[in-house]
């Protein structure tokens, strides 16, 4: 089943299949405007020594790595994780891997009960998740995503 049905799956595909997704950008841009820009990560970079252990190298996206940009339009609500913190749970349920898409949630819960938005105003809520290897970043919208090529 596709985790998103308004957006190329081809690309969905592609970053669930990453090994070292990176966060690039995460800007709001305006009121209710969130962008997100995340990259393949690669190995790249000179070996170092750090607090001991030798060998290490850094995880970059470099400037021909593949990168693509979430915009949510009309969020209700976001939040952004530092991705030591983040934690699954085994209540919630949801379609994806590094990109997923949320039918139950403590997010989604959180909103419809902090918030009056509702089915009835502004529309039905989605709850989208956008994990890296530096952050988990949740959205909850009523509009659907917008997603290109970087």
């Amino acid at each position: 089943m596709p985790v998103f049905k308004d957006v190329s799956q081809t690309e969905i595909e592609e970053i669930n299949s990453w090994q070292f997704p990176l966060t690039v950008t995460i800007e709001q841009t305006s009121g209710t405007l969130l962008r997100v820009a995340i990259g393949a990560g690669a190995i790249g970079g000179e070996a170092a020594d750090v607090a001991g252990i030798t060998g290490l190298r850094s995880i970059e996206v470099q400037a021909d790595s593949p990168a693509y940009v979430f915009e949510f339009k009309n969020f209700v609500s976001y939040a952004v994780t530092d991705e030591q913190f983040a934690q699954n749970n085994a209540d919630e349920t949801f379609e994806g891997n590094w990109v997923r898409k949320f039918s139950t949630s403590f997010f989604l819960d959180f909103v419809r009960k902090s918030t009056w938005a509702s089915t009835d105003y502004p529309g039905e809520l989605t709850h989208y998740q956008i994990n890296t290897l530096d952050h988990t970043v949740d959205v909850v919208c009523y509009e659907p995503v917008e997603f290109s090529a970087a």
